[in-house]
């Protein structure tokens, strides 16, 4: 009995130190996924929106999509479709436009500048990841210029 006794706490301390080995491995926490899927929005998808984009698409009259913040690019358009469906970039109406792909009848952006493939890789990255779109400042679109636009 006295032998049952002293094995217990070494049975607790290989538990408890299997758990904390556990908890600290290097693979990502959902946390951690979500804060570098939040960055990817600040730092490459919003200077893609708004170089290319919010010409047509902010303002008192934006043309059937308002990007300049959250609300509108989530919700189904004219043909019943999202324009961004989270985690399903094949899905998403505004990637199909950019891609000049589908049957979507008006490709993006309409100038003569289209997408490079980095940039179009960029907005499926995103919309993979979920499509975060921060609510306040960092997730508020304003139009840029866009040196390669006449």
């Amino acid at each position: 009995m006295n032998l049952r006794l002293k094995s217990i706490p070494l049975i607790f301390i290989a538990l408890l130190t299997a758990t904390i080995l556990t908890m600290c491995r290097s693979t990502p926490t959902q946390d951690t996924a979500s804060a570098a899927a939040q960055k990817l929005f600040t730092t490459e998808v919003k200077p893609i929106l708004e170089k290319n984009c919010l010409a047509c698409h902010s303002g008192a009259n934006p043309t059937l999509l308002n990007l300049s913040n959250h609300a509108s690019p989530f919700l189904p358009g004219p043909s019943g479709r999202a324009y961004i469906v989270p985690g399903k970039p094949d899905q998403s109406l505004l990637l199909e436009a950019v891609s000049r792909q589908g049957l979507h009848q008006r490709m993006m952006p309409r100038l003569q500048v289209t997408l490079t493939d980095m940039e179009i890789g960029t907005l499926r990255e995103w919309i993979e990841a979920g499509a975060p779109w921060p609510n306040g400042p960092p997730g508020q679109l304003h139009p840029q210029p866009n040196p390669e636009q006449p």
